[in-house]
């Protein structure tokens, strides 16, 4: 094993990064006229902000940070996995980890999955929608979007 690497580096959305995310779902949020929760997760699933808006139900602080851990950790919307299911793929149901739920969307950095955002409170539409938002807010600023 010599000269292989022992180490690596993983990139991860920074806590600069979550702000910008979540202002965007926030704004749309608030445009909307929804109370909801939302939570950025970096790539492993970990939470770096959570903000449950005034009037959001408080259980939607933990389906935000659930459907954010969905997108992060398996690179792909949340909702694919909630259309999945609505095909007839119950096995999914088995997955603890997974929340088949539209509302998370992976963040993205130089074509790298970097971290998750979920959010919870409003119908699937604007979960999705919102969620959404944040991504591309956060695309935008690291120079993707």
């Amino acid at each position: 094993m010599a000269g292989e690497k022992l180490t690596i580096e993983v990139p991860t959305v920074s806590a600069a990064g979550a702000k910008i995310a979540l202002a965007a779902a926030e704004k749309l949020a608030a445009e909307r006229g929804l109370h909801v929760s939302i939570a950025v997760l970096d790539q492993a699933g970990y939470p770096v902000s959570l903000h449950r808006m005034d009037g959001a139900t408080v259980t939607s602080a933990e389906a935000a940070t659930r459907k954010a851990r969905t997108a992060a950790q398996l690179r792909m919307p949340s909702k694919i996995f909630q259309d999945l299911l609505h095909g007839g793929m119950t096995t999914l149901l088995s997955l603890e980890f997974l929340t088949p739920m539209a509302g998370g969307v992976p963040l993205e950095a130089g074509g790298v999955v970097v971290g998750g955002i979920g959010c919870s409170g409003g119908s699937e539409e604007d979960d999705e929608a919102l969620a959404a938002a944040g991504a591309q807010a956060f695309a935008a600023a690291v120079g993707q979007g």
